[in-house]
């Protein structure tokens, strides 16, 4: 995984600064996801060190994601995750449809 993404992450809201904002309406900076498992991390906010707020959907398990704290070393830094940097920040709620819709094409 190349570590492009680390400069795209010191623009990521800080841990609590989106508290109060819908979680539907919570901007997502990056999405973390392995191809071969349909696991997807959507961070939100980070502390800039590693450790961001976001949904994580494991498994291709839309109805159960949730939301919740990780870091990179729980998603594994083996071959096969990648990050997508948002050019254009998007709204969970179309980010967390954009997704789902293109794993059940």
């Amino acid at each position: 995984m190349a570590e492009g993404w680390r400069k795209h992450e010191a623009k990521i809201p800080r841990l609590g600064e989106t508290d109060g904002v819908p979680l539907k309406d919570k901007e997502i900076w990056l999405h973390f996801f392995r191809l071969e498992s349909d696991s997807h991390w959507m961070a939100a906010e980070s502390n800039g060190r590693g450790l961001y707020s976001g949904c994580v959907v494991l498994g291709g398990d839309f109805e159960n994601s949730e939301w919740g704290y990780f870091t990179i070393a729980e998603m594994g830094i083996a071959p096969g995750l990648m990050v997508l940097c948002r050019k254009a920040v998007k709204r969970f709620e179309d980010v967390f449809a954009e997704v789902r819709d293109s794993l059940t094409l």
